[in-house]
């Protein structure tokens, strides 16, 4: 509804009106920029949205960074929880957080233990998870074995070829 700027008490009066029209959208347009020597405006008053717009704000790409950056400060690496991660991420996720991670803790937890106790103390976080992974284990220690009977057949000294490979303790033998 336009109308003129005009004295508080028209105002109040217009006001008073108001009151009675509840649930009815009656907009109030104002001719002030006319009176300034522009142009009247068609409409002072156009919808807005009352909500925040997040797509600039990107919560979903923000939040997943967030949580990488804390999987990584505790060791575990983002992609374990990734939805298209497989077995063998998972072996290697998992094989990782204990070397890295827990390992290091075990060792200090050790020690500690060990001062303690009086006596030798050992916390074996890497064992457990070898179970993860007997097929490959397998096939592993099936490739050792057919490199040390063609190693033989060549005539190479098995236990040196151990040493260097860190198979067995200098002065051992396999």
């Amino acid at each position: 509804m336009p109308f003129p700027e005009t004295a508080g008490t028209d105002l109040e009066t217009l006001g008073a009106g108001f009151r009675g029209k509840r649930g009815r959208v009656f907009m109030r347009e104002s001719v002030q920029v006319q009176a300034a020597g522009g142009p009247a405006p068609a409409q002072d008053w156009k919808p807005q949205s009352t909500t925040p717009d997040l797509s600039g704000v990107a919560p979903v790409p923000s939040l997943e960074a967030a949580r990488a950056s804390v999987y990584g400060v505790y060791g575990v690496l983002p992609s374990l929880l990734d939805t298209g991660t497989t077995g063998p991420l998972v072996r290697e996720a998992q094989r990782h957080l204990a070397q890295w991670g827990l390992a290091p803790v075990a060792q200090l937890m050790a020690q500690e233990a060990s001062d303690k106790l009086g006596v030798p103390v050992t916390i074996d976080v890497m064992r457990p998870l070898q179970a993860f992974d007997a097929g490959g284990r397998a096939r592993a220690m099936g490739q050792i074995v057919e490199a040390m009977a063609m190693a033989k057949e060549a005539g190479v000294d098995l236990d040196k070829a151990a040493q260097i490979v860190n198979f067995a303790p200098e002065g051992g033998t396999m």
